[in-house]
């Protein structure tokens, strides 16, 4: 195609290929350090697999960029964001429930990503990106259940026979009978309170690390949050008589030397928090129930707001790099007074 012909990336490829790159720059930064503190070989095996992918991520983006002019983002560096000198903070059964998490999000992105790029090569390379991303997701699956880490969602009696909504009471949860959850209910209560139980090790020992203080607050108040969101939707489950089961093997070292900056370690909860903020939005979707529905809601407006407030650490300490954007007109208008 010549030089004349070119199509220009549109908004959905710039923002989504920053937002990899950006997640995956980080990624490479956590799994450093994860794979210098590592017993488990065949936990370092997920790990060193995960990293490669990121890394492989990294290169394909760099070209990209270069290829249409536009900068590379700084995003997070081994050599400015980690501390191989620290001394481990998590155990491996948490890293391994780490990993799950983020691939689980990635493969997520890619996907919600996929049908905002026009460019056919550029959606090949995403939709590869996502088909190694979910090899993995399986790898990492396997291996938790072998190790007997994983955690299967609540098993419900099996129907026999069609049935249909006969009445508008299907919808209650505030006033009268409520009825029982239905299958997609119960998975998603199941896997926000998972994602919840790992975020809240993940801003504990990020708290015990962290150098500013301001940072420090910030993750404290995350695991208050965390907590409180994670027995509220503990507690639906126990009156359905459904069981709540976390990984007990969860570990936290008691290491007070930050093996992340500051600067990488609130951009990923706020990142983190931002992607809870859609995992509420798609529980609304599919809880019928009033009282899911409100209570999805309300976590959704909290968690949007933690978001937004790490956010505004990130700018008065000048860490939070500008995604690409529209130009301001009336500021180029102005120019020409």
């Amino acid at each position: 195609m010549s030089e004349e012909q070119k199509i220009n990336w549109t908004s959905g490829e710039i923002g989504n290929l920053w937002n990899i790159y950006m997640a995956n720059s980080m990624a490479t930064c956590m799994f450093r350090h994860f794979l210098l503190n590592v017993e488990d070989e065949e936990v370092k095996d997920c790990l060193l697999t995960a990293d490669q992918l990121s890394r492989d991520i990294l290169s394909q983006l760099k070209e990209l960029f270069k290829r249409e002019g536009i900068a590379i983002p700084m995003g997070f560096s081994l050599e400015k964001d980690v501390n191989v000198n620290a001394p481990r903070l998590f155990s491996d059964s948490f890293y391994l429930n780490y990993l799950d998490m983020m691939v689980k999000y990635g493969a997520l992105y890619y996907s919600v990503a996929l049908p905002g790029f026009s460019k056919m090569d550029l959606r090949h390379s995403i939709t590869e990106i996502n088909i190694s991303t979910l090899h993995l997701s399986n790898k990492v699956t396997e291996m938790m259940l072998n190790k007997g880490l994983h955690v299967r969602a609540p098993s419900i009696p099996t129907m026999n026979e069609v049935s249909f909504v006969e009445k508008q009471s299907f919808f209650n949860g505030y006033f009268g009978d409520k009825r029982p959850l239905t299958a997609m209910e119960i998975t998603h209560l199941f896997l926000n309170i998972q994602v919840n139980a790992i975020k809240t090790i993940l801003v504990m020992g990020f708290s015990q690390v962290a150098k500013v203080e301001e940072v420090r607050n910030y993750f404290l108040r995350g695991k208050k949050i965390n907590i409180k969101q994670h027995n509220t939707l503990s507690q639906i489950m126990y009156k359905e008589d459904l069981p709540v089961s976390i990984p007990s093997q969860f570990m936290i070292t008691e290491s007070i030397e930050a093996p992340y900056s500051d600067k990488m370690m609130l951009f990923h909860i706020s990142n983190l928090s931002s992607a809870k903020v859609r995992n509420f939005g798609d529980s609304m979707a599919v809880s019928p129930r009033h009282d899911l529905g409100s209570t999805y809601a309300r976590f959704l407006i909290e968690t949007a707001n933690f978001a937004e407030d790490g956010c505004n650490i990130q700018i008065e300490n000048e860490w939070m790099e500008r995604q690409p954007g529209n130009v301001d007109r009336n500021q180029l208008a102005k120019q020409k007074k």
